[in-house]
């Protein structure tokens, strides 16, 4: 039979230390263990990975901090400053873990290195969402494209610079959709990044079609440090021939933000202008734009299956806004 013990009778040790241990399992074991299962459970991914994983961390820590105040104190007023105190030493606690690498909560990049098969699916994930977003804001298909400028709708997964922005009276964007470059005519709406989410990616654009000539509109995002090939596209025919078409920086296009440096210091020749700034009394000064690759098929008379543009350095961040191919002579376009 136990013992009832006076209010003012001091507890025993053994008591006091059996208390300390539950309180340092409530600080200190259940909220990262809690905090693993949720994110185990829940399997937040996306832009809002982390903002749900913090989340869970804040209600699994504030949640074990009040019980345990709940427990410990009678007053609502101690309930409260401590459930806050036990609380942030959770917190503590947790960020200290994380920050050593004794403890991840995510699937994504800033976790756990992930498996191959992981990775796949995570930018895959990605990858569909994100088309998703950009598939909502994408300006319909000109009705005056014709089937010789392909449409990469299906294959877009960032939008043009300007579009989805507010517009300034100093920047002018050109309007999404058929555009004549260098003689070519283009159905640009949108820029596709084979390696948005993961290097080294490859983009399949079917293509069907014989032609004497294919004509691409690229860019990249960023820059190299010496002349080598940034991207390539692989022409495959239906006879199982294929052709490469590489694009080398400072021979075929160079960063799409240094447009002036690419005329006046490479003497690039193939660029064309999509954004520019207005200045008083002063030609407009171009800020961005496109390259234009010109490649002439040396089999008219075989079809086209298919078209891979494939990055080749990941860190240049090239990307393709449209193609076009010329039809064999004597078919019109």
């Amino acid at each position: 039979m136990k013992t009832r013990m006076k209010p003012d009778e001091p507890l025993p040790p053994e008591t006091i230390r059996r208390h300390k241990r539950k309180n340092r399992l409530w600080l200190v074991v259940v909220p990262p263990l809690l905090s693993l299962s949720l994110v185990s459970i829940v399997k937040p991914a996306g832009r809002t990975a982390f903002a749900v994983e913090v989340a869970i961390i804040l209600l699994c820590s504030f949640l074990c901090g009040f019980a345990l105040a709940v427990r410990s104190f009678k007053t609502a007023r101690q309930r409260f400053w401590g459930g806050l105190f036990f609380s942030g030493s959770s917190l503590y606690l947790i960020s200290c873990m994380v920050f050593l690498g004794c403890m991840s909560l995510t699937d994504s990049p800033r976790g756990r290195p992930m498996t191959p098969a992981e990775t796949k699916a995570f930018n895959n994930r990605q990858d569909g969402e994100n088309r998703i977003r950009v598939t909502k804001q994408l300006v319909p298909r000109d009705a005056r494209a014709d089937a010789f400028m392909l449409d990469l709708s299906a294959f877009y997964n960032k939008l043009l610079p300007g579009q989805g922005e507010q517009p300034k009276s100093s920047i002018h964007y050109l309007d999404p959709g058929t555009h004549t470059w260098l003689g070519v005519k283009f159905d640009a709406r949108g820029m596709v990044q084979p390696f948005y989410y993961s290097a080294k990616a490859t983009c399949h654009i079917p293509v069907g079609q014989k032609c004497s000539e294919i004509d691409f509109l690229h860019g990249a995002l960023g820059s190299v440090m010496s002349p080598s090939t940034v991207s390539r596209f692989v022409i495959q025919f239906t006879n199982g021939v294929k052709a490469f078409v590489p694009i080398v920086y400072e021979k075929d296009m160079a960063e799409s933000g240094a447009l002036e440096f690419a005329r006046q210091v490479l003497n690039l020749t193939n660029s064309v202008v999509w954004e520019e700034r207005n200045l008083t009394n002063a030609p407009p000064e171009p800020v961005f734009g496109f390259y234009v690759k010109k490649w002439s098929n040396p089999f008219p008379n075989e079809t086209v299956e298919s078209i891979d543009f494939e990055s080749v350095q990941n860190y240049a961040d090239v990307f393709l806004v449209a193609i076009t191919v010329q039809p064999p002579a004597g078919k019109n376009p």
